[in-house]
């Protein structure tokens, strides 16, 4: 099946703007640095995941699907603009959200808006998050049998069917780079179940475009997904008809970056998250973009992107889940000390 040949609902408002960060770029001493700003893909408060959605959610609907069932952790962004595209389209929404027992829910964030969008939330203490256990299928079973018909949405997006969002994405950026005479040497994006990471690498497999695809994880090793990724791509490019890459492509992942575990801040994220909003006027998120940026940020001190390169960022969104780690980002020295001046305490 061809790309143009499969059910699509139109959400996002596209092309996402391509835009120079100028002043992170100078701070940093280079190199070139671009923002793709998929997180402002307007549904929902946008982010990558209404790309995959258009395709997802375009199969459900046409295969007469009325009640989505969405995994995902506790502030997932999957879950948050599924249920607001759920609302446009009628249909039922079941959450299910699952993180470590000793975790305190935060009903900010995230899960401040499912709860007005109405989403029913089932809670699932598993670690880790994407281990729901029989929890979905047993959902699955309880809706079927009061006579409804659920779709299970993949973990993250992360089917052929969202992939084809960013083959897609990857043709529209290349469209951009020849409008603004731009010649990027990476494209810079988090990594959590890797369905965004994966679409892109089919999409450059499939169309010229000259950049490598470097991927921060945020959750799963290096090593997963070192295996993940080419089974991710083997069977998008065979459902969709398209080139596969041979055993010999070399994969950029990092997994470096991750902390103590996905959803758990680090240091470097939130200066990452501090410094960008203060050079660009541009807010990252703590569970995806703002560990990315981080991890952009270390290669380039360390040498491993030369000053002379230019490198997109792409911006998956996420921001809403700012909120929900209030304490976390103002625990910092720095920002403490900013605060005592302020006030004046």
């Amino acid at each position: 099946m061809n790309i143009s040949d499969m059910p699509r609902l139109r959400f996002a408002q596209l092309p996402t703007p391509l835009e120079e960060a100028a002043n992170l770029s100078k701070f940093l001493g280079g190199p070139r640095i671009l923002f793709k700003r998929d997180d402002l893909t307007a549904s929902a408060l946008g982010g990558n995941k209404v790309r995959k959605l258009e395709f997802i959610l375009g199969r459900a609907v046409a295969e007469g699907y009325d009640t989505l069932i969405v995994p995902g952790g506790y502030q997932s962004n999957m879950a948050r603009i599924t249920a607001s595209l759920a609302n446009k389209l009628g249909l039922n929404i079941e959450l299910v959200l699952g993180g470590a027992p000793e975790e305190v829910i935060n009903h900010n964030g995230n899960l401040l808006l499912e709860h007005l969008l109405g989403a029913n939330i089932t809670y699932v203490n598993t670690v880790p998050r994407w281990d729901f256990g029989t929890t979905l299928e047993d959902l699955k079973k309880k809706l079927q049998a009061k006579g409804l018909k659920p779709y299970l949405l993949p973990l993250g997006g992360s089917s052929p069917e969202g992939m084809a969002g960013y083959v897609e994405a990857t043709l529209e950026l290349k469209e951009q780079c020849l409008l603004q005479s731009i010649k990027p040497d990476r494209l810079f994006v988090a990594i959590g179940s890797g369905g965004t990471y994966s679409g892109l690498l089919l999409g450059a497999l499939n169309i010229d475009v000259g950049y490598q695809i470097t991927g921060v994880s945020v959750s799963r090793t290096r090593e997963y997904l070192l295996e993940k990724v080419p089974e991710n791509v083997e069977h998008g490019a065979s459902l969709l008809g398209m080139k596969s890459f041979n055993a010999d492509h070399t994969l950029s992942i990092y997994d470096d970056y991750v902390g103590d575990s996905y959803g758990a801040i680090t240091d470097d994220c939130r200066k990452a998250i501090q410094l960008v909003a203060r050079t660009e006027g541009v807010f990252l998120d703590p569970v995806y973009s703002g560990k990315c940026m981080a991890g952009m940020i270390d290669l380039i001190r360390k040498g491993a992107i030369s000053s002379k390169e230019t490198v997109i960022f792409l911006h998956t969104g996420g921001w809403p889940a700012l909120f929900a780690y209030e304490d976390e980002l103002f625990q910092s020295s720095e920002t403490k000390q900013y605060l005592r001046k302020s006030t004046g305490s």
